[in-house]
């Protein structure tokens, strides 16, 4: 009960004090004591419904807080996911450029010592190579995608205490993917 529940009490009580000056009879008492009993069931019943809303209130607000930094944390391992890929796909970029320069040069400085059948088929065997280099980019570009989108995915459909580990497992399946795609 709280104090405004005591204090109506002792107004009662007071009353029920001061009538007790005057004459009653068993019927007044009983009505009292039936007035003091609802009344103070309706003061107790008050004071835990208001509770048990304040405590669901309390929880409600405590899942929305986590929830929200739940998601701050994914959208960091999202944006560093993303990050990683960028620079993957740099990477690619400048090693296919450097390969294609040095093929470039290469066949500049030699070219006119090769005779036309070998530079029709070194330039075929390039067309290819550029070819098997654009399809070694996008697959590599797709396998990221889909690594990521599932990785995330896990991490926001499991529960709180698996979060942590989720976290490092994804890291260390994604780093061993794109060792395993640099080695290929």
């Amino acid at each position: 009960m709280n104090y405004q529940s005591l204090n109506y009490l002792y107004v009662f009580l007071g009353t029920f004090c001061i009538m007790g000056a005057l004459v009653m009879d068993e019927e007044v008492l009983v009505l009292l004591c039936w007035v003091t009993f609802i009344f103070l069931g309706y003061t107790y019943g008050n004071s835990a419904i208001n509770a048990m809303f304040e405590e669901r209130r309390a929880k409600f607000a405590e899942d929305i807080v986590s929830s929200y930094t739940l998601q701050e944390k994914a959208l960091k391992v999202l944006i560093n996911y993303h990050i990683m890929q960028v620079l993957v796909i740099s990477e690619i970029k400048q090693l296919c450029s450097f390969s294609k320069n040095e093929i470039t040069r290469i066949l500049g400085k030699r070219q006119n010592s090769f005779k036309s059948t070998i530079g029709a088929q070194i330039e075929q065997k390039l067309s290819i190579l550029v070819d098997k280099e654009k399809a070694v980019a996008s697959q590599v570009q797709e396998n990221i995608n889909i690594a990521v989108s599932q990785k995330v995915f896990a991490l926001f459909t499991s529960e709180k205490k698996e979060v942590k580990k989720l976290k490092e497992t994804i890291l260390s399946e994604s780093m061993g993917k794109f060792e395993t795609i640099a080695k290929a």
